[in-house]
């Protein structure tokens, strides 16, 4: 993975959360705001366990959510 500013790239995607595009090659896909809060943690925490919690924590803010959501 390689970071550069706020975009990620990762094999062969690219993400630019600021935008809300997840890139796959030359091929962009529009993510809603949660998506990227949940991606952005993954990528962060790539080969590491997140936590249901901080999964929460990232997408909802924290709010009760059933574990249908994740």
């Amino acid at each position: 993975m390689t970071v550069r500013g706020d975009r990620y790239q990762f094999g062969p995607f690219r993400l630019d959360p600021e935008a809300g595009i997840l890139f796959y090659g030359t091929e962009p896909t529009m993510l809603g705001q949660r998506a990227v809060a949940l991606l952005r943690l993954l990528i962060q925490n790539a080969g590491v366990p997140v936590s249901k919690d901080a999964l929460i924590d990232a997408g909802w803010g924290g709010s009760a959510v059933s574990d249908n959501n994740l």
